[in-house]
């Protein structure tokens, strides 16, 4: 896409993502006087700090300093990169993504929007049949049984399929939609005579992805057959790896929590819900995929997998450790008693016990070795011996030292070994961790490979922390509340005063463009696209704070900071360079002296120690 036709398009976002209307969807807002106010969602409090300028399309709050416009709003609310947010709001709003979109991108766009309508029709059918069909009594009496009535209904959606081969299929074509597209959204088969229902005699769970469309439908047997559970297919809007089930309704308590409970089922994430615990949601399947993870990384760095305690439970957990661990995500485990899940807990009300599993939860370690130790005879010295050779590799994932000795401590008591003994065979595997690690340094130094960390992805997330470089944010601040405070700070700073990279690079922006700009400040699409997220939230704090900012107060702890930071460097240089001498020794120390002078002459208050 040109640039051009990209200005153009996050132009049109804009202007059709009205910012209270985005902001009332995670936040309930009460109008004050020309704002709006409401419980700040970045942060938790009990006042409202939280404001939203319909008039400036800003939001802004005081408690913890987050502000901008709709896309950084949407950026922070759902841990997006810019241009993530743009395609999020773009698809919310119903805007083709590109302007200059081929054939075949509009073809797939258009077929994914009419899906999502299906869907949305088969849920309303499913759900009416189950509230007012005669044949849905079955259904009725067997939630009722589950304590799944009433709130559970209504909250999650649920509904009935007939066991009729062609309810929906009948529907769908009073409607004059096309068969074929049914198919492709996985709602009915193609048979020898026709379409037919792919759901029959089936209580049917509707999976809602993030943004609360109807994604797809998990049906459930009530009574013996095979398959138990039915999802739906892999189609143009869903896949079951992709999406965990309940994750609509709990991502404002997890983010609010600061923590998700991942468990298996449909009926666990229902009773959890109705017990008050909303930030818990369900893998489709016992597995847990990678993409799973990675959106849960959106709203928390904080899980606890509460599978079943039966042993493909357990094993399922083990798997979906790994990948937990691998994001960088903190996991707990929580050990319910055998032959539970949260479903059956709750139903019989031992509400306290699946929250005492929730707050006791196993760590990875303690996880990963019971579910060791538990398919181990430890009982001879023989099978001792090797508990120990599986457990020592467990024992290198651990990072913290401390932690180590206590697990070691711990794991001597759990195989009645002594515990100089595990110390010992612990230090002989990481000698030869070392070793192995050493040998294949060498064969990368004598290939002569070089490992660079990767540059930062242009698509790594914008969002503004505003407590990074709060003096040189201020500074910003000031500049863009009137031209000639952008004057006195070019007098005297440069960009290269200012640390914080994005910050620079906005103030050289700024250098750039007071000579020309006669509105000040500029405008937000005169500036660099991944400049913008920060630029917008400066905007907004202005807004939102509007007294003056004391630039060449600034300006100063800037500049006494940076030579501050030069001498500190300088002086590192003497210390180490015991090789520098001659007219190299002599530039340092005349350098050093230098900046002590100006320090002194610039800052005579100045009485720190450098």
């Amino acid at each position: 896409m040109v640039e051009r036709n990209r200005e153009q398009l996050i132009n049109t976002i804009r202007e059709r993502s009205e910012i209270t209307q985005v902001v009332s969807e995670y936040v309930t807002l009460k109008k004050a006087g020309k704002t709006l106010n409401g419980l700040c969602p970045f942060h938790g409090e009990k006042t409202p700090s939280f404001t939203v300028s319909r008039e400036k399309q800003l939001f802004y709050c005081f408690g913890c300093g987050a502000g901008g416009d709709v896309f950084n709003f949407v950026m922070r609310i759902e841990n997006l990169t810019f241009p993530q947010a743009a395609r999020w709001l773009a698809e919310r709003a119903h805007i083709p993504w590109e302007d200059e979109e081929s054939p075949d991108a509009e073809r797939r766009r258009k077929e994914r929007e009419a899906i999502f309508r299906l869907n949305k029709l088969a849920a309303d059918y499913y759900h009416q049949v189950l509230l007012n069909s005669q044949q849905a009594r079955g259904a009725q009496e067997y939630l009722k049984g589950r304590a799944l009535d009433g709130e559970a209904t209504t909250r999650f959606q649920l509904g009935y399929a007939l066991p009729s081969w062609d309810g929906l299929t009948g529907l769908i074509q009073k409607k004059g939609i096309p068969l074929s597209l049914a198919e492709k959204a996985g709602l009915v088969l193609a048979g020898q005579n026709g379409f037919y229902d792919r759901f029959r005699d089936r209580v049917i769970f509707p999976i809602i992805d993030p943004q609360g469309r109807v994604v797809g439908f998990g049906g459930r047997m009530m009574g013996e057959g095979h398959p138990k559970y039915l999802n739906s297919p892999d189609t143009p809007v869903f896949s079951k790896g992709r999406y965990l089930y309940g994750l609509y309704h709990a991502k404002d308590a997890i983010r609010h929590r600061g923590q998700a409970v991942i468990v298996e089922g449909y009926t666990d994430v229902i009773q959890a819900h109705l017990h008050g615990h909303q930030e818990v949601v369900a893998s489709l399947g016992t597995a847990l995929t990678l993409e799973q993870v990675k959106t849960l990384r959106r709203y928390t760095d904080h899980v606890v997998i509460a599978y079943d305690a039966d042993t493909a439970g357990q094993s399922a957990t083990v798997r979906g450790l790994e990948l937990v661990r691998g994001s960088g995500i903190v996991v707990k485990v929580a050990v319910l008693p055998e032959g539970d899940d949260p479903d059956s807990l709750l139903r019989r009300g031992e509400l306290q016990r699946f929250q005492d599993a929730l707050a006791k939860g196993d760590d990875l370690f303690q996880f990963k070795l019971n579910h060791l130790l538990k398919k181990q005879d430890i009982t001879s010295p023989e099978e001792k011996s090797k508990a120990v050779a599986a457990i020592l590799p467990l024992l290198a994932e651990v990072a913290d030292q401390v932690a180590r000795d206590e697990y070691i401590r711990m794991l001597a008591r759990r195989l009645q070994v002594n515990e100089e003994t595990l110390y010992y065979e612990w230090r002989s595997y990481q000698a030869a961790l070392r070793k192995k690690s050493q040998a294949l340094d060498n064969v990368n130094q004598n290939r002569n490979t070089i490992t660079d960390s990767p540059a930062p992805s242009a698509s790594s997330p914008q969002v503004p922390d505003p407590n990074d470089a709060p003096m040189e944010r201020e500074l910003l601040r000031g500049a863009l509340q009137e031209i000639k405070k952008l004057k006195r700070i070019k007098e005297a700073l440069s960009q290269q005063d200012l640390e914080n990279s994005v910050y620079r690079s906005i103030l050289g922006c700024l250098f750039e463009a007071h000579p020309s700009v006669t509105d000040w400040p500029p405008k937000l699409d005169e500036l660099p696209m991944e400049l913008r997220p920060i630029y917008a939230a400066l905007i907004a704090e202005n807004e939102a704070k509007n007294y003056p900012v004391d630039v060449d107060g600034c300006c100063s702890r800037i500049r006494q900071a940076r030579i501050i930071q030069e001498i500190r460097r300088v002086q590192a240089e003497l210390a180490a360079g015991s090789e520098i001498a001659g007219a190299d020794l002599n530039d340092r120390l005349n350098r050093l002296n230098e900046l002590n002078k100006i320090l002194r002459k610039d800052f005579p208050t100045f009485s720190g120690t450098i």
